[in-house]
């Protein structure tokens, strides 16, 4: 079922560091796939409305707004107070993450290098409906997703598009690096990228009103432990299946 088409503001968060891992060994690529779990369910937690999920993407969540062209600038500004709680909840659960005991393994070894990358773009899209989901299509869905493979220099920062950034009142007084960039099959779009350390202002802004993250109890470490270890073992049992 068609809904039309209409104005929709477009996030990808898209984490970064665990794609070689699940090509690997069984247990790495089976604790690299629980981290990324707690990592996506920590970023969609800090969601709110009127940013909806359209869809998980192996280790990103693509986000999206809809409304008209007046009502752009709005829920513009409504997803710029939400970028930098996105960024602080992955930043959260990952010191979290690294903070448990954890095995040797390349995945748990490399918690601490996992980072998060966030486009923005802005752009007229159709919306289908199938079923019970939501199904976004049209040009600007491309783009946004071209924009994560590009030769910024970083692996944490955002990037906004040109006409996304237009709708922005400002960027919490940060300056952005004006880049061009050239989408795959597509073109050059000119890009607006804040580095980690630009953010870095916002995110001790939000440390300060909601302070410190807390410490894990124990009955977390055992969960998270008991978690990885059953699930290990159930995912290798299931992948070897019967012998004959």
């Amino acid at each position: 079922m068609a809904e039309g088409a209409t104005q929709g503001i477009l996030l990808v968060s898209d984490i970064s560091g665990y794609t070689d891992f699940v090509r690997k060994h069984a247990r790495s690529a089976s604790h690299a796939r629980q981290i990324t779990v707690r990592l996506l369910k920590a970023i969609i937690s800090a969601s709110s409305p009127p940013l909806l999920v359209a869809e998980l993407e192996g280790d990103a969540v693509f986000f999206y707004a809809l409304g008209s062209e007046e009502e752009l600038p709005g829920l513009a500004e409504q997803l710029k107070d939400q970028i930098p709680r996105l960024f602080r909840s992955f930043a959260e659960e990952l010191k979290v993450l690294d903070s448990f005991p954890h095995c040797s393994c390349n995945a748990c070894a490399s918690i601490g290098s996992l980072r998060l990358k966030q486009v923005v773009h802005v752009g007229e899209v159709a919306v289908e409906k199938i079923g019970r989901f939501k199904k976004l299509f049209g040009l600007p869905v491309i783009v946004v997703h071209r924009m994560l493979k590009n030769s910024v220099p970083a692996t944490e920062y955002l990037m906004v598009s040109e006409p996304a950034f237009s709708k922005f009142d400002g960027f919490y007084d940060l300056e952005p690096e004006r880049r061009l960039v050239e989408l795959e099959g597509i073109g050059e779009y000119r890009m607006m990228v804040f580095y980690k350390e630009q953010l870095a202002s916002i995110q001790e802004r939000l440390d300060n009103e909601e302070g410190p993250i807390p410490a894990p109890s124990f009955f977390q470490i055992f969960r998270w432990k008991l978690s990885l270890m059953v699930r290990t073992l159930f995912e290798m049992v299931t992948r070897r299946g019967p012998r004959g």
